[in-house]
């Protein structure tokens, strides 16, 4: 059911779930666009119904994922994609501090975001020192915006998946994409040191 109007689907929800309900211990699945989508939406029907509970909110690749585990044995699908935006935005939090992102001119925007420029040399040196440690090379702020630009960068990467597999294939491939922004030479980038570290193809 198509609509302009998140409100006329929400209305069109609400009559689906009165003329057909689930049973009492069942739990109903809305697949929504973002996380932002699923929090409006739960403020919504708990507008609208008096309660939001034993709702399940899923993102498309998380229950693209769930129901390749339910048709497939759990033993051939583990129970969370390496690619799912959880697992993501830890893999990506990891790479963007090693020395081979930090050095490279392509990543100069992404480091510039979350890395101070006069500290690229110090926090590497450090590293010589027998007692130094890895976690102590950046700043708390500075993880902390890491963290943050891994969390926009792995939710980007799931909808790819999603909406844009071919540049995701074309990235596997070594092959460019015209993108909007400038950013793509160091999204491919990234996206082929994901691949290294674990093969995965969209399509």
């Amino acid at each position: 059911y198509p609509a302009n109007k998140m409100e006329n689907l929400l209305l069109l929800l609400n009559k689906i779930s009165q003329l057909s309900p689930l049973g009492v211990f069942s739990q109903e699945v809305i697949v929504v666009q973002n996380p932002g989508m699923q929090h409006w939406l739960n403020l919504a029907i708990a507008e609208e119904r008096g309660i939001s509970m034993n709702i399940g909110y899923a993102l498309p690749a998380q229950y693209l994922w769930k129901l390749i585990r339910t048709l497939a044995s759990d033993e051939d699908v583990p129970e969370q994609s390496p690619y799912s935006r959880e697992v993501l935005s830890w893999r990506i939090y990891a790479l963007l501090a090693t020395k081979s992102v930090i050095d490279d001119s392509d990543f100069i925007a992404a480091t510039r975001y979350w890395h101070k420029s006069s500290a690229t040399e110090n926090a590497y040196s450090n590293q010589e020192q027998p007692n130094a440690s890895k976690e102590n090379i950046f700043s708390s702020q500075e993880n902390l915006k890491r963290y943050q630009l891994a969390e926009q960068m792995a939710d980007l990467y799931e909808q790819y998946l999603i909406f844009r597999p071919e540049w995701l294939d074309s990235w596997q491939k070594g092959q460019e994409v015209d993108l909007l922004s400038n950013d793509s030479k160091w999204q491919a980038k990234l996206w082929q040191q994901l691949i290294k570290q674990l093969a995965y193809n969209p399509v």
